[in-house]
């Protein structure tokens, strides 16, 4: 998990997903299609938004937006008479819509592999793939490229000229074709059984990553090597959305989709491992649109329940407390609600807080953790035991045990062995206690108020949530070898 600033409402009244695009740093421009299926748009000039703006046209699909460089975009949709339709931004006008012909069943997927370069792809009533192109001067003609296909196609350029696509057979199986910049290889079955589209990705030369929700819900993920397929690994999750995914940097991923919750939720590989779902919050019902226009940088969109658009944003490079979740016994305020809590109070620190794995441990024994007088420096022998369950975690990780109940009975206790930094939650915690007891990991002691969170008169006392972090509180905690880089 990262700091994220809160959900914010940016307007509208939308028919569509949206689509976004950044054609430079600090730059974001978003479209969709509104309640009258015109094409609207939306922009941040690194400062402030601008109004919502109607570009016309009459159409009937999901926009899909590219930008091959500074200050242009090219916006493509799918009009009522099923053509593809096109619309660009030159750096100081508008051009107007031009129809670029053919007969469509699915929404467009355009990618650009290098300056004055388009390349246009989208299912036809065949439910093979069809394919048009710019050169820089002219449109090529529209091409099959054949297949049976079952969902709209996705598509990612690694390098110059190369192209890879993706879609979901009539089997449910995930196929593939590339362009390697002389030919078409043929359509190969990467198997798996597709209850999504796919999303395609790269972070980086021969490299690509592909996400899609499978018949039990969860997400599932394959992936090229530059050498070699990898096989499909589960995800988990339970979402009922497409998948978006961004690749900030070089073997970094994000990705984001909408729980059954109707939340905004998001894992992320970190270039090792994968961290844990986290919930981002939200009532939203579209897919999410994510754009990165930094290493550090991301910024996700998505409709909500009043059709208006509403945008959540994080800028990573910050310090994070990267913290293990360990279940014996889960409390009666959830798990969410605890580590969002954690989070809105450690941004005021200019903390994050990375979730990195969560798992679940059969240790009745345990359950009832004898914590003696939860002094720092002095564990007992229960206490000895259950830190040995730290299953990979890293020297400067901390590990979080949720337990029925402490003996004596506290809602947590910091009291960690040495090497192995963490602490227990009860069950009958507050929303604030996990906070609280990671602070205590990190290097802080209690205090006799209750606006703060270290108040030692039990967080069930904090007068003015969220609680306060003072600012040698805040030095403290960045200062700890347990505060790393996200």
């Amino acid at each position: 998990m990262a700091i994220w600033g809160g959900w914010e409402r940016l307007g509208g009244s939308l028919f569509s997903p949206v689509s976004t695009v950044s054609w430079g740093p600090n730059r974001l421009d978003i479209f969709a299609l509104g309640q009258d299926h015109a094409l609207w748009h939306k922009w941040w000039n690194g400062s402030t938004w601008g109004g919502w703006e109607r570009l016309g046209g009459v159409l009937i699909s999901q926009p899909h937006a590219v930008s091959w460089g500074p200050n242009r975009l090219d916006i493509f949709a799918v009009g009522t008479d099923h053509a593809l339709w096109h619309k660009w931004w030159n750096g100081s006008s508008w051009g107007g819509w031009e129809s670029l012909g053919g007969v469509l069943t699915s929404p467009p997927h355009a990618v650009s592999w290098g300056a004055n370069r388009l390349d246009i792809f989208a299912t036809g009533t065949d439910h093979a793939l069809w394919h048009r192109w710019w050169n820089g001067s002219s449109w090529g003609g529209w091409e099959s490229l054949g297949g049976v296909l079952a969902s709209p196609p996705s598509t990612v350029a690694w390098g110059p000229n190369r192209l890879d696509i993706c879609a979901k057979g009539t089997d449910h199986a995930l196929w593939h074709r590339w362009w390697n910049g002389s030919s078409w290889g043929g359509w190969e079955s990467l198997g798996g059984v597709l209850i999504s589209p796919p999303t395609a990705v790269s972070w980086g030369p021969n490299r690509l990553d592909i996400f899609a929700i499978g018949t039990n819900n969860a997400v599932w993920h394959r992936w090229w090597n530059g050498s070699s397929w990898g096989g499909w690994e589960s995800l988990g999750g339970s979402v009922f959305s497409d998948v978006s995914a961004v690749a900030r940097t070089s073997n970094r991923l994000d990705l984001f989709a909408i729980g059954t919750d109707n939340a905004v939720w998001r894992r992320w590989w970190n270039g090792s491992t994968w961290g844990g779902w986290e919930s981002l919050g939200g009532s939203v019902f579209s897919p999410v649109s994510v754009e990165s226009w930094g290493s550090s940088r991301l910024d996700i969109f998505a409709i909500g329940t009043d059709n208006a658009l509403w945008h959540r944003w994080t800028d990573l490079g910050v310090e994070c407390v990267r913290m293990h979740v360990k279940v014996l016994t889960n409390p009666t305020v959830s798990l969410a609600t605890m580590i969002s809590s954690m989070e809105q109070v450690y941004a005021t620190a200019g903390l994050g807080v990375e979730v990195v794995s969560t798992e679940n441990l059969n240790l009745p024994l345990l359950n009832d953790l004898d914590v003696g007088a939860c002094t720092l420096g002095s564990t007992t022998a229960e206490q000895d035991q259950l830190f040995a369950n730290r299953n990979n975690v890293g020297a400067n990780e901390i590990v979080v045990y949720f337990v029925r109940s402490t003996v004596p009975a506290f809602n947590g206790c910091a009291a960690f062995p040495a090497g192995r930094p963490g602490a227990v939650v009860a069950q009958g915690a507050t929303r604030w206690t996990l906070g609280h007891e990671v602070g205590h990991v990190l290097g802080l002691f209690h205090v006799n108020d209750n606006n703060r969170l270290m108040t030692g008169n039990g967080t069930a006392n904090i007068t003015n949530p969220p609680p306060d972090l003072v600012t040698s509180e805040v030095n403290t905690m960045r200062a700890s070898n347990l505060s790393v880089g996200c």
